[in-house]
């Protein structure tokens, strides 16, 4: 049996790795951050509706995610050790 990676996949990875190598400064578009975060489009969409989620920059019609405003977010996500622990986050 040969190694197989769906194209999908490939993407997905070669997105992260852009992101990962970018400097702080960089922007990034939905494509890239729903990659980087494991969501869809989407959900990415109704949380710059609903004034939640990543902060983003609007130049035009285009909606770009600067790095370190990503990584800022991340590092606020609140952690739970289990399903069980929702109501209260894990000090770290």
């Amino acid at each position: 049996m040969g190694f197989h990676m769906s194209r999908n996949k490939l993407s997905r990875l070669y997105l992260l790795n852009e992101f990962d190598s970018a400097p702080e400064s960089a922007l990034f578009n939905q494509q890239t951050l729903a990659a980087v975060l494991s969501c869809s489009t989407q959900l990415l969409e109704r949380n710059r509706w609903a004034g939640t989620g990543v902060p983003y920059i609007k130049i035009g019609r285009k909606v770009l995610y600067r790095k370190s405003d990503v990584l800022t977010f991340l590092q606020q996500q609140k952690i739970y050790r289990s399903t069980s622990d929702e109501g209260r986050a894990v000090n770290q």
